[in-house]
């Protein structure tokens, strides 16, 4: 008998241990090697996975798991600290990049109004993962463009659910616009009943009760029972998976059980991470390098540069100093890891053509692969311009001859 799910997992991780190995002697970070194991593993490269809908399994396993983790970090009381941040900082700069975006690719191409503010969906979002890895392994997540950052990061977190949530309205499926939003509050107030029930009342009582038998490995498969449970809920109201699995997340990390519930999954968090960054990799079909890589290289640098002037301009409505505005624009000017998941529903919805969602994927990749260079410069970014404009004015001009 072929036992082709444990099949398919022994390659996906023995792949990416050795890809990862290399990385590591190249000094490569460790997602790009879980992207380069997908782009190995992908249909379009490898005959070992043969249909595109295992892919999508794997990636949809993978957002689930990295958006509980998601959730079960998420702290009201850190939130509070840096709030102003989050809510003035957060929504300036995912506004800013939605409205850029949309603008220019409006101008520059002229697709829907929908598909334009689609794709500055896809752009307003940048890499939770790599950059707060980045920020901790240089010791820079309690600098000033480390604290802005992180706030700016966690809202766009936050907002990935109404994003999903928003994205089958943008391209007209089902009602008028208008009954769709209604329809959708209507949803999210009854969900966001449940969840209260359920973190007031139910879970509470179901984890202690659980923790009564004293043992982790209980523990650890009741938490997994309440992720897929809610996450199942949510689905069966016409929401998503990934919905409930946050919302799963954020349940937990309110109860007396939230400190065990992280240790438990933390040895975890980097398999869910690469089982995600993986799939993403997988859905890449390396020939678009071939066919469109002019196109590839004008969206890479298109998305550099409106990605860090609105993560400035977010920066500068804070009053933040420009030394500490351009770090952080430039080390959030890249694409999002719930980006991917953002683009899968747009092709679904036709917002965005198969093409183009593989330009896309390839974008966010070269993106994504040179975030850990930028981020670990970002604060020499202003003293370096700031030289050069001196340099320039400095310059002893030629005498005229007359």
């Amino acid at each position: 008998m072929e036992h082709q799910v444990l099949i398919n997992i022994c390659a996906i991780f023995g792949v990416a241990t050795l890809v990862i190995v290399i990385c590591k002697f190249l000094k490569i970070r460790y997602i790009i090697g879980y992207l380069i194991t997908g782009v190995f593993l992908s249909p379009n490269t490898s005959s070992l996975f043969t249909k595109m809908e295992e892919v999508e399994i794997y990636a949809e396993i993978g957002i689930i798991l990295l958006l509980f983790s998601v959730g079960l970090e998420f702290s009201f009381t850190n939130l509070k600290r840096i709030k102003n941040y989050v809510l003035i900082g957060g929504t300036s700069q995912v506004f800013l990049t939605i409205i850029l975006t949309a603008a220019l690719i409006w101008l520059m191409v002229r697709p829907s109004a929908q598909e334009s503010i689609f794709w500055g969906f896809l752009y307003a979002l940048s890499s939770t993962a790599i950059v707060i890895k980045v920020l901790q392994d240089r010791n820079k997540v309690n600098t000033p463009h480390g604290k802005f950052i992180l706030a700016v990061l966690l809202f766009q977190d936050i907002m990935i659910v109404p994003l999903m949530l928003f994205t089958p309205i943008l391209a007209g499926a089902g009602n008028s616009p208008g009954m769709a939003l209604l329809w959708l509050l209507g949803k999210l107030i009854l969900m966001g009943g449940i969840a209260f029930l359920l973190a007031k009342y139910i879970i509470p009582y179901f984890l202690k009760t659980i923790m009564k038998i004293q043992s982790q490995e209980v523990f650890l498969i009741a938490t997994v029972f309440i992720v897929t449970g809610i996450a199942l809920v949510t689905e069966k109201m016409g929401l998503s998976l990934a919905l409930g699995a946050f919302i799963a997340g954020l349940i937990i990390a309110e109860t007396d059980y939230n400190r065990m519930a992280i240790s438990c999954f933390l040895p975890f968090r980097y398999v869910f991470m690469s089982f995600f960054f993986i799939s993403m990799g997988m859905l890449l079909d390396y020939k678009i390098f071939l066919t469109d890589f002019p196109w590839i290289i004008f969206w890479f640098f298109f998305a550099l540069m409106v990605k860090a002037i609105a993560g400035i301009m977010a920066a500068r409505i804070m009053k933040i100093e420009w030394k500490t505005a351009l770090a952080v624009g430039f080390s959030i000017a890249q694409i999002g890891e719930f980006s991917f998941v953002l683009a899968q529903s747009g092709l679904e919805y036709e917002l965005i053509s198969m093409n183009n969602y593989q330009i896309f994927l390839a974008v966010s990749i070269l993106l994504m692969s040179v975030t850990p260079f930028i981020v670990g410069n970002a604060e020499k970014i202003h003293p370096t311009l700031i030289g050069l404009l001196n340099k320039k004015n400095n310059t002893p001009k030629e005498p005229i001859h007359e």
